[in-house]
């Protein structure tokens, strides 16, 4: 009898891809020799400005022994209250991931579509759940191809997952393009993790288009990244089943006490986004002064960057070498190009500083 047990698993599973993450600075600083102090991570579009101190009250006086509320009454209440919907209308998740999770699993859709480059979880959870996914191109600007969409549509795809600010391109969708989208005969799932940087959001047409569902996350405004909590705005009766079928303690309590506390205190929180926006149109105007740089706008709280001259992966080394993370994404869609996320202002004057270096030693040379 044969007693491998890797012949009881999926077989499709055997050519999943994992999803690639970035290196932790514990991690980086271990490797380069440096201190962990000495690492400047702008590869992850993280919230480098720590939590206020109520949000660290709330979490040091969580009563960690006890369960979850499963049915998040009062995050859900408080997440309404800052969107402008109905409770009923929410559902908290760890992370928009875990809900990108409950949705496919929620349709079982017959193929899913998404718009690349973009967020590789759409396609990594897609195929995690045996769903077959299609991938759209978008043009030289990073617009969306309506028309590829609604192709894939009428090829069978029910699920359209498209993230406004897109990640890594940083461009947001056109109202006219949001108005032909939710006409299509599909569940339209927008991603706004980095609303609070465009200032931006398509939750009032989920009334008028109930096949319309957004998420955001807490991750990236809140700077709660670590926590893991998100969620999600879509019609009442969706709402209710994804509520029924997700994990029952799948927000911990710290999340909720967290999230809770940035929303309550939420213009203290919203500082360091402005923080952010000024550091996000710093980084656009002085790139924008190399040679070797194509800046791309922007509305989220990181710069895509096309290296023109030299490699990006030589580019990526350098600052490497400093202790300065960025991201680079070696794939046919994002040939040459770079992700670097909006930090503290010494941070983007570590950053400047070494691409000078660069500039001085391999360009100019």
């Amino acid at each position: 009898m044969d007693k491998d047990p890797i012949r009881f698993i999926r077989s499709d599973f055997s050519d999943l891809i994992p999803y690639a993450g970035v290196e932790s600075p514990e991690q980086v600083s271990e490797i380069l020799k440096i201190p962990i102090g000495s690492v400047v991570k702008l590869d992850a579009n993280e919230n480098p400005y720590p939590p206020i101190d109520a949000i660290l009250e709330a979490v040091s006086n969580a009563p960690l022994n006890v369960y979850p509320d499963p049915n998040q009454t009062f995050l859900r209440e408080s997440i309404a209250s800052y969107v402008g919907v109905d409770p009923k209308q929410v559902v908290a998740g760890a992370g928009s991931d875990d809900l990108i999770d409950i949705v496919i699993r929620l349709l079982e859709p017959k193929m899913s579509v998404s718009a690349v480059p973009t967020f590789g979880m759409y396609k990594f959870l897609s195929n995690n759940s045996g769903i077959r996914h299609i991938e759209v191109g978008r043009n030289e600007n990073f617009e969306i191809d309506i028309l590829e969409i609604e192709k894939a549509v009428l090829k069978g795809a029910n699920l359209i997952l498209l993230a406004s600010p897109n990640n890594p391109t940083g461009n947001s969708l056109r109202p006219d393009e949001i108005e032909k989208l939710v006409e299509l005969d599909a569940v339209i799932v927008i991603d706004e993790a980095y609303a609070e940087f465009s200032r931006e959001s398509v939750i009032p047409l989920i009334e008028k288009h109930p096949n319309l569902l957004v998420l955001r996350t807490f991750s990236k405004w809140a700077g709660l990244a670590g926590i893991r909590i998100g969620y999600s705005v879509s019609h009442t009766e969706f709402a209710r089943r994804m509520m029924a079928i997700k994990q029952p303690y799948n927000v911990s309590t710290v999340a909720d006490v967290a999230a809770r506390a940035a929303l309550e205190h939420r213009v203290e929180v919203l500082d360091s986004v402005s923080l952010l926006i000024s550091e996000r149109e710093r980084l656009i105007r002085e790139l924008s002064e190399f040679s070797f740089f194509k800046v791309f706008p922007s509305d989220a709280n990181f710069v895509l960057v096309q290296v023109l001259e030299k490699k990006a992966e030589d580019v990526v080394k350098f600052l490497r070498e400093r202790g300065i993370l960025v991201r680079y994404y070696n794939m046919p869609t994002l040939s040459g190009m770079i992700r670097i996320s909006a930090g503290r202002p010494e941070q983007t004057d570590a950053l400047l500083k070494a691409l000078r270096d660069f500039e001085e030693n391999y360009v100019k040379a």
